[in-house]
């Protein structure tokens, strides 16, 4: 599938934290593996296996929830679902944390139905309350295994996730991604985009 966007180099974004960022792209390997407490995500680099964010799922909560811990496990954001009647919504706090005040950004996908048909998220920052554009978009098809994060509803790349499909890791629940992610971007956030991701096509 061909991906009419363009890699366009831009300033330093950091949506969770600048220790995130990095100075050249990020190469990462995202490894999905169903767990008693729900989805669990280790992210390794690419290149050297080191163990960078690993995501946990949480056992017995009302809502759909994980956070994202760093190598040494301290928090550093919390997914939690939001479902409404036309759309699914995930929003995304600061640490391990849920209070309005925390919260980053706000993911929606327009229609709950929006099953094989090409892949179209919209990403919204706390700041923006009115969510009458966009800050991020994630376009592509995900059941292609090609997505890519944008700056808005422009042709600036930021991230591209590509999904490795097979039959035994659909069945096992056990999906792997490959992520890059551009320099100067937060990868932290890329990295909760594709949980959200992975989560709003896998919904049990």
């Amino acid at each position: 599938m061909a991906m009419e966007m363009e890699d366009t180099a831009v300033p330093a974004l950091a949506v969770v934290d600048a220790r995130f960022i990095a100075a050249d792209a990020a190469s990462l390997a995202v490894a999905k593996a169903l767990s008693m407490s729900g989805s669990d995500f280790a992210v390794t680099d690419a290149a050297t296996g080191a163990l960078v964010l690993r995501v946990d799922g949480v056992l017995f909560s009302l809502r759909r929830r994980c956070v994202l811990v760093d190598a040494d496990r301290r928090p550093v954001l919390t997914v939690q679902e939001s479902a409404l009647m036309l759309s699914t919504r995930w929003k995304v706090f600061r640490g391990d944390s849920t209070r309005r005040r925390d919260l980053l950004f706000t993911v929606v996908k327009p229609s709950v139905i929006q099953l094989r048909g090409p892949t179209k998220v919209s990403v919204f920052l706390a700041s923006n309350d009115a969510e009458q554009a966009c800050d991020f978009r994630i376009t592509g098809s995900y059941h292609d295994g090609a997505c890519a994060v944008s700056l808005g509803d422009s042709d600036t790349v930021i991230a591209k996730i590509d999904r490795r499909f097979s039959v035994v890791s659909a069945l096992l629940g056990k999906n792997t991604y490959s992520v890059t992610v551009n320099p100067g971007i937060d990868y932290a956030f890329i990295v909760a985009l594709v949980v959200i991701l992975d989560e709003m096509h896998y919904q049990r």
